[in-house]
């Protein structure tokens, strides 16, 4: 986008095979991520200088030839015949401020685990607070974030139902492609760290 604006473009089509990222600058998806916040922040004010901005997702399989181009820019090419390129010293998100959207969460299973993992809070009632003391010794919290343990895996990341629904069908057609079954989805999104 930034060579766009050098060049004194005033149409800009733009080519993502990141449904996450596609549907993001959309505005299908809501951004939650503060980095992602500070990006799309970045690529909206560049888009604002196109008379015409548009983002428009294909499938994987088919961005092979952007691919080879950035494989190309990673060993250090840098004469492609006409194609321009930038080679980013810093991070063209570094100090720059943003404003931050609070997102509002339902209650779930896992907010009376944290409040007593973080203040010792427990419900009133006996039964209650004896069932949030023994499922809360399956648990431990990494800041914010709460973790199930496992002997045999590495922890796994508890999420609330919105942040799931999303985790799966992101990986199920999104970033990760299709997937096997139940078993090899799980695995994909342990090993994506999702």
């Amino acid at each position: 986008m930034n060579l766009a604006v050098q060049t004194s473009a005033q149409r800009l089509k733009a080519y993502c095979d990141f449904q996450l990222v596609a549907n993001q600058i959309q505005g299908v998806y809501e951004v939650r991520d503060e980095r992602m916040i500070k990006y799309l922040s970045k690529v909206l004010q560049l888009a604002g200088k196109f008379k015409n901005f548009e983002v428009i997702r294909i499938p994987r399989t088919e961005n092979t030839k952007v691919d080879v181009l950035s494989k190309l820019a990673a060993f250090g090419y840098t004469t492609l015949g006409s194609i321009c390129m930038e080679f980013l010293k810093k991070s063209s998100i570094k100090n720059e401020v943003v404003e931050v959207m609070q997102v509002e969460y339902k209650p779930c299973w896992m907010d009376e685990i944290i409040d007593y993992l973080l203040s010792g809070k427990l419900p009133e009632a006996k039964k209650e607070a004896r069932k949030v003391i023994q499922r809360a010794a399956r648990f431990s919290l990494d800041g914010e974030s709460l973790y199930k343990r496992s002997y045999t895996i590495p922890y796994l990341k508890c999420l609330r139902p919105s942040n799931a629904a999303y985790t799966l069908q992101e990986t199920h057609e999104g970033i990760c492609g299709e997937h096997l079954g139940r078993k090899a989805l799980a695995i994909k999104v342990l090993l994506r760290g999702l």
